[in-house]
């Protein structure tokens, strides 16, 4: 649709041939958009278009479901970015307010939705799902500043997840139910470093400073009040302090007393997965 409404499958050459137009008189512009919007959304978990993440975050090995929450999720904000703000800035006025409200359904739905799982994989999944609502206010913008925050949050957002799911990865060859939070019940008190890592990302992921994630919020709500967006910032600061009742909960179960009997087999870590926990430790 959108080639048969600018005659080309370049984004240079479509951004030019929509420069000064306005979506009133390109229907075929409109409707393509919605679908566009709508698939990435998809790829990027993005509430209404969500149903599939957290049965899937779940089900898939642990290793592709850290692939799909940040290598995936990076590529479909990219995407969000160049085809909205980069093919059609004279448009934004018609595309903002309905990435805005994408935003607003994926921050709110992901944070209370995982307020009640007990399952880390599912939780995280969920947390996606708000996290791509706080990256899509910088795409809402429309602005540089909206797009240098989205670009700062991915690179964040990736580091204290692979932190997080590089955890459950080695709870995982340890016990059968490694993914559930139950498994992670005084995990901290027996390898101090990995359950600092792990507390790390889960108040990164809540937004506490001086982390990367508050620096990365910090960003995309200012981004959203500079470009007169504020109650976006709003909505997303709204998220981000009901979001610690699910990262919290991880942290206090890491840090809890040694169940009876002790923590259920403990084996080594692999190098590789070692190296990869303790980078994006640090760069959390």
């Amino acid at each position: 649709l959108l080639f048969g409404a600018t005659g080309s499958v370049h984004l240079t050459e479509i951004a030019e041939q929509l420069r000064g137009s306005s979506f009133t008189g390109e229907p075929l512009v409109v409707a393509a958009m919605v679908l566009i919007a709508c698939g990435l959304a998809f790829k990027a978990s993005a509430a209404p278009f969500h149903m599939w993440t957290p049965d899937v975050y779940q089900g898939a090995p642990s290793t592709g479901t850290a692939f799909m929450s940040t290598a995936v999720k990076a590529a479909a904000l990219a995407a969000f970015l160049r085809l909205f703000a980069g093919l059609m800035p004279d448009l934004q006025s018609d595309w903002s307010a309905a990435i805005a409200k994408l935003a607003v359904i994926s921050i709110l739905g992901g944070n209370v939705a995982a307020l009640v799982q007990d399952n880390t994989k599912r939780m995280l999944a969920y947390s996606s799902i708000a996290q791509a609502g706080y990256l899509l206010i910088g795409v809402a913008t429309g602005t540089l500043d909206g797009a240098e925050a989205v670009i700062y949050y991915l690179l964040a957002y990736g580091v204290m997840t692979m932190a997080a799911f590089a955890i459950v990865i080695i709870r995982e060859r340890e016990v059968e139910n490694g993914d559930e939070i139950a498994a992670l019940t005084g995990y901290g008190r027996v390898r101090p470093a990995l359950g600092i890592v792990l507390t790390l990302s889960m108040l990164s992921l809540a937004g506490f400073p001086p982390l990367a994630g508050f620096v990365g919020k910090f960003m995309l709500f200012g981004s959203a009040v500079d470009a007169d967006m504020t109650w976006l910032a709003i909505v997303g600061a709204v998220g981000s302090m009901v979001s610690p009742g699910y990262y919290l909960r991880v942290v206090t179960v890491t840090w809890l007393p040694v169940p009876e009997g002790g923590v259920r087999k403990v084996l080594a870590v692999p190098g590789p997965v070692g190296l990869a926990t303790f980078a994006c430790g640090a760069g959390v």
